[in-house]
């Protein structure tokens, strides 16, 4: 489980699939070597707004139900993971507490792993609000954590799956993915500047180079068409493609006359996808130029200002985020296939990010001690869900 970014996905489109020049470069270099960090702490806290406007009279008494509860909704959030250099071993933790409109719910989450062996081991352990916990498992009021055994889980699926290629693609997989990321980003330029260097300042009693990355509506959209069309052009993404299919099929255990027809099927299909491309570049741009006064971003937009400190890593994040969705637009686009839509619907993110023991020893991660009495399997726990529902449909009725 390595630190949560709030912004992932922009930062996929916006910085490792950018020109890389000047502050994009900088900042795509920091946030690739925060991807090597063995060990880590960080502490993230996040606020919303939500508001609402031209709706009818009806409904917008029930938006402002929610709008009273999530414009007083905070979630806090502290996070410590510790990996060896392989990445093949570790545990994580995150303690978050989650506060809507007055209503506290703490919740943690730890996860073990060891993928260093033919063996996979990996548990996931939660423990949840208890009055959700008492919900799941109305009759044991001790129940306090919920186990997920995901060794367990893939073992009683051996049957379907090989369990030793399983292990080889989740070992090998994610520096192909580095790679293959690193190489068609390349001659990915598009014309925009959205990485803006900012000088230094003390932050946390440190003093970090800042990086602004700054995206209004129309770059957003811009850039997500640029990309697209770019890896639509590329032969490695299709490539790319390809290698992920014939690796998934030497995971999966069936006959092997099935498995030839899956590989001829699925060798059919990445044809008929290669070249069906054309034909999907010219409707995802007709899609993109349809929407294109369509606003997904408010005025204030997509904000985020990164801190780097004098080893290259990521420290310091504030981040804000305008999303502005307008039903009526989206109404008048889609046209009569729509139903009657108006009211506009604006919600606001933002949030702070610290990071910190970056590659010491003083992070340490504390699995809890759960066993029969305190804690209940996840597989266990949907069974007996399942066999209530089916007493209660075998049930006769009154």
């Amino acid at each position: 489980m390595k630190k949560i970014s709030v912004l992932a996905l922009i930062l996929a489109l916006s910085i490792s699939l950018t020109g890389c020049v000047g502050g994009e470069l900088k900042l795509y270099n920091a946030f690739n070597k925060m991807q090597d960090v063995t060990s880590i702490e960080s502490d993230m806290e996040m606020d919303f707004t939500f508001e609402t406007e031209g709706f009818s009279e009806e409904e917008q008494l029930m938006l402002e139900q929610v709008s009273a509860m999530v414009n007083n909704s905070k979630i806090t959030m502290n996070q410590k993971a510790q990996y060896n250099k392989e990445k093949t071993v570790g545990q994580a933790q995150v303690d978050m507490n989650m506060d809507f409109g007055g209503m506290v719910m703490p919740m943690n989450v730890w996860v073990d792993m060891d993928m260093s062996t033919d063996e996979l081991k990996m548990k996931e352990i939660i423990k949840m609000p208890q009055m959700l916990m008492n919900s799941m498992v109305p009759n044991d009021p001790e129940k306090q954590y919920l186990v997920l055994d995901m060794g367990q889980m893939m073992k009683e699926e051996s049957k379907e799956l090989n369990f030793n290629e399983l292990m080889k693609f989740s070992k090998e997989f994610q520096p192909k993915l580095a790679e293959f990321m690193k190489e068609i980003q390349k001659d990915f330029k598009p014309d925009l500047k959205i990485v803006e260097e900012k000088g230094s300042k003390v932050v946390n009693k440190e003093m970090l180079n800042i990086y602004e990355l700054k995206l209004n509506d129309a770059t957003l959209k811009e850039l997500v068409k640029y990309a697209v069309n770019y890896s639509l052009d590329k032969k490695e993404v299709v490539e790319f493609i390809k290698e992920y299919m014939n690796t998934v099929m030497k995971v999966v255990t069936i006959p092997e006359a099935e498995k030839k027809a899956a590989e001829a099927e699925i060798k059919q299909g990445l044809e008929d996808l290669e070249k069906q491309l054309p034909e999907f570049k010219v409707k995802f741009n007709e899609f993109m130029d349809k929407y294109e006064d369509v606003k997904i971003l408010g005025d204030k937009g997509i904000v985020i200002e990164f801190g780097i400190n004098k080893d290259g890593y990521i420290v310091h994040e504030v981040g804000n985020i305008d999303l502005r969705i307008d039903l009526g637009q989206i109404a008048e686009v889609v046209g009569e296939k729509a139903p009657e839509m108006k009211g506009i619907i604006k919600l606001g993110i933002s949030y702070t990010s610290k990071s910190y023991n970056i590659n010491s020893k003083d992070v340490k991660v504390e699995m809890p001690k759960v066993d029969e009495k305190n804690s209940i399997d996840y597989m266990k726990m949907m069974e007996m869900q399942m066999k209530q529902i089916e007493q209660l449909q075998q049930a006769p009725a009154k």
